[in-house]
């Protein structure tokens, strides 16, 4: 089994940070991915268990926790993700805007009627936040328009025919993409996870429908890192300042 020491976790903290105080931001950040990434882990193994059969009796007795704990804690993981974005407990580190992006992604899969939010919707989500957000600048002056990609994601991925509604759920890639934007602010050195950083992780994720659509309009990860740097350097912000 894999284990990461404490000197690899420092060593993270120490290469995207320069100051006392910013590594302190850091770690605090990266406590959350890493705490964030475990209960992921364990949510994923309860729902194999499920999907195997097993009874949230048993669960629980695997997890040392009643059938009810069990139950309650891994039931309706994305209703509860959902929930806690809107009401600011969950993915504090995540600024107002990028966190508006993740829960416009699920109206744009909902309007789109699909039955589950993938890497195309949180990039959609992006757009539907509010106007003017960093990631939506980076695409702009890198020639990508919000009519090219949603004509991107329309050729990929069709419209369904049933309406949907409530919480949907994430896929793993779009679940991954949302873990990975922690990592894509760390190693900007920034101690806040914006939707440029969502922007970064999902082109990060070749496999994913948002990847393939930004690769079809020729925008690389390295041309969003280097573009979006000029525009933080351009507005005047400094990395610890939230989009």
């Amino acid at each position: 089994m894999t284990e990461f020491s404490l000197a690899q976790l420092i060593s993270v903290v120490e290469d995207g940070s320069d100051t006392p105080l910013d590594r302190i931001s850091a770690a605090a950040l990266l406590k959350e991915q890493v705490e964030r990434l475990g209960d992921d882990l364990l949510d994923h193994f309860v729902k194999q268990a499920r999907d195997d059969g097993c009874s949230w009796t048993q669960i629980g007795e695997a997890l040392g926790v009643t059938r009810q704990a069990a139950q309650q804690r891994h039931s309706d993981v994305t209703e509860r993700l959902m929930r806690g974005i809107a009401e600011g407990r969950e993915l504090k580190r995540f600024t107002d805007r990028a966190r508006t992006a993740l829960l416009k992604a699920q109206t744009v899969a909902q309007e789109r009627r699909h039955s589950y939010i993938g890497t195309e919707h949180l990039l959609l989500g992006l757009y539907a936040a509010e106007d003017g957000n960093l990631a939506v600048r980076a695409l702009s002056e890198l020639g990508v328009s919000r009519e090219a990609v949603e004509q991107g994601v329309d050729e990929r991925i069709p419209r369904g025919g049933a309406e949907v509604s409530g919480a949907l759920p994430f896929t793993p890639r779009a679940q991954k993409a949302v873990a990975d934007s922690v990592g894509e602010a760390l190693k900007l050195g920034h101690n806040y996870v914006g939707t440029e950083h969502v922007l970064l992780a999902l082109r990060q994720i070749e496999e994913g429908i948002a990847a393939q659509v930004l690769a079809a309009q020729d925008v690389s990860h390295a041309a969003l890192v280097a573009k979006i740097i000029q525009l933080l350097s351009g507005f005047g912000l400094k990395p610890s300042s939230p989009d």
